[in-house]
């Protein structure tokens, strides 16, 4: 695998982790129905019938039949009529996007040819972009992607906007106050600030202020599972870092926060494992031993972990410490 290569992977696979987070926060209804009433046109919300949302399963496909990967589509009723129907298109970006609009008609065309297919009403699609990324995003009217254009020529250009909620657009103190659901502040103030480790270190004990409530519950639990889940995959920050935090909280935000770490080293042991067994397999095994011992190293395990996992003996992991620090300093 190239450089190049290696980084688009792991590039990919961050956007995969910060796509789950927002699919699992948003994939609560009842959170879901106050994030949409609190952050959309105030016009739109009075006539969105809100206690009808249904997410909507099905899979989309275009004209290659690839699957388009819209983040997530809900159903709703508007207005008094029980004939209308919203769908609610909701696409998450953490970085910007210079043709939104291009992915969003797709997905609209998507929603609409199922429904033909199936013979059934076509419904107004509304689409919303959450972003949270650290550039600006750039919003502007599809017509803008066109230059100088004659005014007679805009009538063959498709026209749609597009709700935009935009994180950097609110302080940590405004959605806090925004919202009551305890589980949606403390979702949307970590990616808020998940592109800044010094912020959200520094940020996180009063990111997690109410975590001790959120803990009475099996839901709030869970809830915090994944949230872990996505910070120690999303940053590079130290685990022990984020421990000190939890042991400062509370004995139960301890135990919590270690247990879930240790089902996602557990996890990670296993595909390292993997990687260097297949390593392994093309330059002797021990050589792929000593790599995954060196991602463990890299990644703060201590010596008993290590050789739990490769079977190498505590002087084999020492000098590989000495070698990764060697290197460090090299470097």
């Amino acid at each position: 695998m190239t450089e190049c290569q290696y980084t688009n992977r792991m590039e990919k696979k961050l956007i995969n982790t910060h796509d789950k987070f927002f699919k699992s926060l948003f994939s609560r209804k009842k959170d879901l129905r106050e994030f949409v009433s609190k952050t959309i046109s105030p016009e739109i919300v009075k006539n969105l019938k809100l206690d009808t949302l249904i997410l909507d399963k099905t899979e989309y496909l275009d004209k290659h039949l690839r699957t388009s990967y819209s983040d997530l589509v809900y159903n709703c009723r508007y207005g008094n009529s029980t004939n209308v129907k919203i769908s609610l298109l909701f696409e998450h970006k953490s970085q910007p996007e210079l043709f939104p609009h291009f992915q969003l008609i797709g997905y609209m065309l998507s929603v609409w040819g199922v429904q033909i297919k199936q013979k059934q009403n076509l419904t107004v699609v509304i689409p919303i972009i959450f972003y949270h990324g650290k550039k600006e995003w750039q919003n502007k009217p599809f017509e803008a992607y066109f230059n100088n254009i004659d005014e007679e020529l805009k009538k063959y250009i498709p026209s749609f906007d597009y709700e935009l909620i935009d994180t950097s657009t609110y302080s940590d103190k405004e959605l806090v106050g925004l919202f009551e659901s305890l589980e949606l502040q403390i979702g949307l103030l970590v990616m808020k600030n998940i592109f800044n480790e010094q912020e959200i270190i520094r940020k996180l004990s009063s990111i997690f202020v109410s975590l001790n409530q959120v803990l009475q519950t099996e839901q709030g639990r869970h809830f915090f599972d994944t949230i872990i889940t996505y910070m120690l995959n999303a940053t590079s920050i130290d685990t022990n870092k984020y421990l000190e935090t939890m042991r400062n909280i509370s004995e139960q935000a301890e135990q919590q926060f270690v247990s879930t770490a240790t089902m996602l080293r557990r996890e990670g042991i296993q595909e390292g494992i993997q990687e260097g067994m297949k390593k392994g397999m093309e330059k002797g095994l021990e050589k792929g031993l000593e790599k995954v011992a060196l991602k463990l190293i890299e990644n703060g395990y201590d010596n008993q972990i290590i050789i739990e996992i490769t079977n190498l003996s505590v002087e084999k992991i020492e000098q590989l410490r000495k070698y990764k620090t060697g290197k460090g300093k090299n470097n």
